[in-house]
């Protein structure tokens, strides 16, 4: 059973959107849903491998650095949850049950519920991912050099559907029942240093190197460990106990064929899977590996003012939580107007179990040499409300740049 306190509704979303903070393992590689670059990314859905024009180039798609001129200076974070199954509004319910009451068999006209949400925890695909990515670049001619972290994080169930009798003993009784959850994410903190250049006119191409300090941890949520603290706090302890750093070196590749009008792209991003050591606690893995990820896109300057965009993940992946993987397709527009750039857009993960468009808006506003950028994406499902533990998309983000 899982005895963790009841999680209240803005703590569930810090947990959606700020999990890959606190980063776990598997034995294969910690591919992840593809983490989106920006603010404008964000309002458009995650189109951004041919539609990228500023030096987030630099973390989505170094070929397009190739068409920057002058130089930039900006700052960017954002990330993407995504609540599989709903995992949080199940372990919201179940926190909220008399655990101890119902062992005993006092409570028998709650053991049904329990029961269904103990077996709707065991479904495929159920689980948190979290991708993000964030930090400072600074561009120039055709170069970027940038430092920042990418998150990829998973939270997943673990299910004991054997000690389920309420009074029973060792071999069933439900005060021995050890479901729980796992955490498990590695935390990519690195410098980068990319180059863009065109040929013949129309084609750009681009590159990053990447030294890459990883930092990962392995841990779970047992039934008693969960006792007295909230999610969000034993991540946090997790973290701190259980963090392994190791060094590693990776790169990206980038094209994008610039027809003026219509730009084609493709990216490949940490093509050699750079491997990080993992902490030596019970059933993690020696290592884990940075996932290598393949996107494309496809921008189209409709009219002066508008822009439309799609891209899509060419690879399926893995992910951190067991049975789940992610194939994302995105679709974007943007109008542009005296000093503002209004967006909206929409994402479907093709890899789900159960996939779900999803959608987003966001905002520019320029004024002389800055420009301020917001964006943020949510599921229907839920709701209006944001602090909905319902939910099943988060994303948010924001940025600021300013240019000579």
């Amino acid at each position: 059973m899982l005895r963790s306190p009841r999680v209240s509704g803005p703590r569930a979303l810090r947990i959606l959107l700020s999990a890959g903070l606190f980063s776990g393992a598997l034995p294969q590689a910690a591919r992840a849903q593809f983490p989106w670059t920006g603010a404008r990314a964000t309002g458009m859905g995650g189109a951004q491998v041919a539609a990228v024009d500023d030096a987030t180039a630099a973390w989505s798609n170094p070929a397009a650095l190739a068409r920057l001129g002058g130089w930039t200076v900006q700052l960017f974070g954002g990330g993407l949850g995504s609540n599989r199954n709903n995992l949080l509004g199940t372990v919201d319910r179940l926190s909220g049950l008399p655990f101890d009451e119902i062992a005993r068999g006092n409570r028998l006209d709650l053991l049904p519920g329990l029961l269904d949400d103990l077996n709707r925890l065991t479904r495929s695909d159920t689980g948190v991912l979290f991708s993000g990515v964030g930090g400072l670049v600074v561009s120039g001619h055709g170069f970027a050099l940038s430092g920042g972290v990418v998150p990829y994080a998973g939270i997943a169930p673990v299910v004991d559907l054997t000690h389920v009798v309420p009074g029973g003993g060792v071999g069933n009784g439900l005060a021995f029942n050890e479901s729980g959850l796992s955490f498990r994410g590695l935390e990519a903190r690195e410098v980068r240093l990319a180059y863009g250049r065109v040929f013949a006119s129309v084609l750009e191409v681009g590159g990053a190197a990447r030294l890459v300090f990883g930092r990962t941890f392995f841990t779970r949520c047992g039934v008693f460990d969960c006792g007295g603290e909230n999610l969000e706090e034993l991540i946090r302890d997790a973290f701190h106990k259980n963090a392994r750093d190791s060094t590693d070196f990776t790169f990206d590749l980038g094209a994008r064929l610039n027809l003026g009008i219509v730009k084609l792209g493709v990216v490949g991003a940490s093509l050699n899977e750079p491997t990080f050591e993992v902490a030596p606690v019970p059933g993690a893995p020696a290592s884990v590996a940075l996932p290598r990820q393949v996107r494309g896109g496809v921008s189209v300057d409709a009219l002066p003012f508008l822009s439309v965009a799609a891209d899509a993940d060419l690879l399926e992946s893995d992910t951190l939580v067991p049975g789940a993987h992610s194939r994302q397709v995105s679709l974007g527009a943007e109008v542009r107007l005296p000093l503002f750039a209004l967006r909206a857009g929409a994402m479907r993960d093709l890899a789900a179990t159960d996939p779900h468009w999803t959608y987003s808006v966001g905002l520019g506003v320029s004024a002389a040499l800055v420009a301020v950028d917001v964006g943020i994406l949510m599921s229907p499902r839920g709701g209006l409300d944001p602090t909905s533990l319902n939910r099943e998309d988060l994303a948010g983000a924001a940025n600021v740049r300013v240019q000579f």
